[in-house]
């Protein structure tokens, strides 16, 4: 009975000790981790970033529980613009560190950089829950709230966040854009129309993103308030040819050719040497059975482009276009280049 007490008291002890020296191993590489985070985190601000992510990477070696490693490896992957990687890191250190709000801004940067917009706007929803006025980057962060609520047809949302993301002088102009849009897709005219004043005021060199307008347009089903905010462009004497050629599009999705047979002729006046125009002005020749007159348009179209991704579709509609010299018509300082137009045929 003597011995057996012994024993047992021995195998307690030593399990004792077993257990505090896996709690001062552990311990250790607990401290050993965070003092690692740290080092990514000073190499970071010194712009080392290949040897902070070693680092980041080495702490969660040593302790795969370290939300903090999560956030410095994430916020190193997001600076050298690898966002899928960031997004990875950062939602597996998430759950480690809910309250963290910086690893949440950073997600939700991730997100949007990567074209992510209705993850972007939940994250930055998440994040604004929690910090409702940023302490550092509010201005950035409204700014991309705004525009992935407006890239995601919250348009209503979006209005109040543009009116934040207005507070700061940093971005107020390069949102005037999305505030354009935002007002033709709410249906106000008027107001984009104001917005628009603004724009060309602040920026008079600067143009808008047709492109940007019609396929947002298309997407929200608002085509016809597309129409209305360039046709007042137009009555007021605001004319380039590529928001003609928005116009043409609007007006030919709609079904009204010859109205975009006018204003592509217009646009022809100020881009003689785009060669989109013609193309579109074919399709809508063609869909309205003037064959002459769109084999017209497109011979010249491949006079310009003799290498057309649409050469072949064009043969097919006349074979006779296929002997025809296609010697190019050389770009010159008036006119538009083809990388200007939009791509969308009529």
């Amino acid at each position: 009975m003597f011995l057996s007490k012994r024993i047992w008291r021995s195998v307690i002890t030593f399990f004792i000790a077993a257990c505090s020296l896996l709690l001062m191993r552990e311990s250790l590489c607990r401290y050993s981790a965070e003092v690692t985070a740290s080092e990514a985190d000073v190499l970071t601000k010194r712009q080392l970033y290949s040897q902070a992510r070693e680092m980041a990477e080495l702490s969660l070696q040593q302790n795969p529980y370290n939300g903090y490693a999560y956030y410095y490896l994430g916020y190193i992957e997001l600076l050298l613009d690898r966002h899928q990687e960031a997004i990875a890191v950062f939602e597996r250190g998430r759950p480690l560190m809910p309250h963290l709000t910086q690893l949440l801004k950073m997600l939700a940067q991730a997100y949007y950089f990567s074209s992510q917009f209705d993850k972007a706007v939940e994250t930055f929803d998440d994040y604004l829950t929690m910090e409702p006025m940023p302490r550092v980057g509010a201005d950035n962060i409204f700014r991309l709230w705004a525009q992935a609520l407006s890239r995601t047809q919250a348009f209503g949302r979006a209005t109040v966040a543009l009116a934040q993301a207005d507070s700061f002088d940093t971005y107020r102009n390069e949102l005037l854009q999305t505030r354009i849009l935002n007002a033709i897709l709410l249906n106000q005219t008027a107001m984009a129309d104001y917005y628009y004043r603004a724009f060309k005021h602040a920026l008079p060199k600067n143009t808008l993103e047709p492109m940007a307008l019609f396929s947002s347009a298309l997407a929200a089903k608002k085509m016809e308030s597309l129409i209305r905010f360039l046709e007042l462009n137009r009555l007021r004497g605001e004319l380039d040819a590529t928001s003609e050629k928005i116009l043409a599009m609007g007006y030919a999705k709609q079904g009204r050719l010859a109205e975009a047979v006018t204003v592509l002729l217009t646009a022809q006046r100020f881009a003689p040497k785009d060669p989109d125009i013609p193309l579109f002005l074919g399709d809508a020749y063609f869909q309205l059975g003037e064959l002459e007159k769109a084999k017209e348009c497109y011979r010249r179209h491949l006079q310009l482009v003799p290498t057309s991704s649409f050469r072949n579709d064009l043969i097919k509609r006349f074979p006779d276009l296929a002997g025809e010299s296609s010697a190019p018509i050389h770009q010159t300082d008036g006119g538009e280049s083809a990388t200007s137009a939009p791509k969308p045929r009529l």
